[in-house]
């Protein structure tokens, strides 16, 4: 038997097993793991090594596992597992509201509301540490890559808690001096249109525009949102979004003529959840940034 199979392996050694399995690569497991790309190459060639096995083959487009991947998978999210178990019940002996909360929330509501708004519970609770995530795709909270989210989706696995902030309904967002033109639009296509690219056509107000408009039609697409917005503020085109960004400064809602609002039917309407991890609901730090996410969203 191979000497160095009865050696200790430590759960760092694993985890970057499972971030290059979900990862596909050691540029994305080292983005899961917040390591440089370098060390992940690292643990993995001492972690080869030790074994006697190689674990993954490293090609130009990322890495494969091999077949003995498969017999360590189990094993290694089984300590996962364990490993988060642990830290819940360590976040458990916490008395007061302090340390590290990781948000995460789509990137035009962190970016336009959600920064703003966290500095009223940073200055309230000082021993608090606040990290947003305001990614574009959903962080894991099942794995803790974040310990709260808000999102437009209601999770159907895991074990989560969710509260329902509210629902929102859409409308076309244009600088002043478009709607004083308009006054209430006519048709679609006598204003130009800014939304998302192809990356996020999927998303509710992008398949309403790609559906109602053609290409010509569209000014700008981009996958910021932000950037949309400020497009629109300059004049570049209108933008059809959720209410609470017509409320921002440089944008107003132009109406539709009643004829053409007719004929069209209703816009999407949003729902904001907020979603947490069962076991942590009760810990001080991550209980006043639940209360307060509520009482922010539910007043806006």
């Amino acid at each position: 038997m191979n000497q160095n199979m009865s050696r200790d392996y430590r759960w760092d050694d694993l985890r970057v097993v499972l971030a290059l399995l979900r990862g596909g690569s050691l540029k994305a497991a080292a983005a899961s793991l917040d390591i440089h790309v370098s060390t992940v190459g690292r643990r993995l060639d001492a972690l080869e090594e030790a074994i006697g096995l190689q674990l993954f083959d490293r090609t130009p487009d990322g890495t494969r596992p091999t077949v003995h991947v498969e017999k360590l998978l189990p094993h290694a999210e089984m300590m996962e597992q364990a490993s988060m178990a642990i830290a819940n019940v360590i976040d458990g002996f916490e008395s007061t509201p302090k340390g590290r909360v990781r948000i995460t929330a789509p990137p035009g509501l962190a970016d336009l509301q959600l920064a703003e708004a966290l500095a009223a519970l940073s200055s309230r609770y000082p021993e608090l540490e606040l990290e947003l995530d305001s990614r574009i795709g959903y962080s894991d909270l099942t794995r803790r890559e974040a310990d709260i989210a808000l999102r437009v989706r209601r999770p159907t696995h895991g074990d989560l808690i969710t509260t329902k902030l509210g629902s929102y309904r859409y409308g076309i967002g244009a600088a002043p001096e478009v709607v004083h033109q308009h006054r209430r639009l006519a048709r679609l296509n006598d204003v130009r249109w800014v939304t998302y690219d192809d990356s996020l056509r999927h998303i509710p107000e992008a398949q309403w525009v790609d559906s109602h408009l053609q290409p010509p039609d569209i000014a700008l697409r981009s996958n910021s949102i932000t950037a949309q917005l400020q497009a629109v503020r300059h004049g570049v085109g209108v933008i059809l979004v959720p209410h609470p960004f017509l409320l921002l400064e440089g944008i107003e809602e132009l109406p539709l003529r009643r004829s053409l609002k007719s004929k069209l039917g209703p816009f999407p309407q949003a729902q904001l959840w907020l979603i947490g991890h069962r076991a942590l609901r009760s810990v001080p730090r991550i209980a006043v940034v639940w209360d307060f996410l509520i009482d922010t969203f539910r007043t806006a």
